[in-house]
């Protein structure tokens, strides 16, 4: 946690030498829309921009893969009960075999 918080505090610095070092206003055209910002804010606005559409692009293959783990898990989970279930069979005596030997080596040779 400790890392995180100082990763943050270097990160949060950089931006502020970034703002303060790029204050010169631009003009931004978009079509008839026309303004002028500040540079560091447009950049930063436009990093903003580029991370939501990155985080909205990634959505649908993380909840596909989510998907796909849980439908994993009720497999595995599946396969657990029915692995007892056939260790449970396996060690009651079978019917048929004398003195409930589970296995034919276990029985007496005549």
């Amino acid at each position: 946690m400790r890392v995180f918080t100082v990763l943050a505090l270097l990160l949060a610095m950089v931006a502020m030498v970034f703002a303060l070092q790029n204050a010169t206003v631009v003009s931004i055209s978009f079509f008839s829309w026309q303004a002028s910002q500040s540079m560091a804010l447009v950049l930063l606005f436009s990093f903003f921009l580029g991370v939501v559409a990155g985080l909205l692009l990634s959505v649908p293959p993380m909840i596909r893969r989510m998907g796909r783990l849980a439908q994993t898990r009720r497999t595995v989970t599946e396969q657990a009960e029915e692995l007892e279930r056939l260790q449970r069979q396996l060690a009651e005596p079978a019917p048929g075999l004398a003195g409930g030997a589970a296995f034919p080596q276990d029985v007496p040779p005549l």
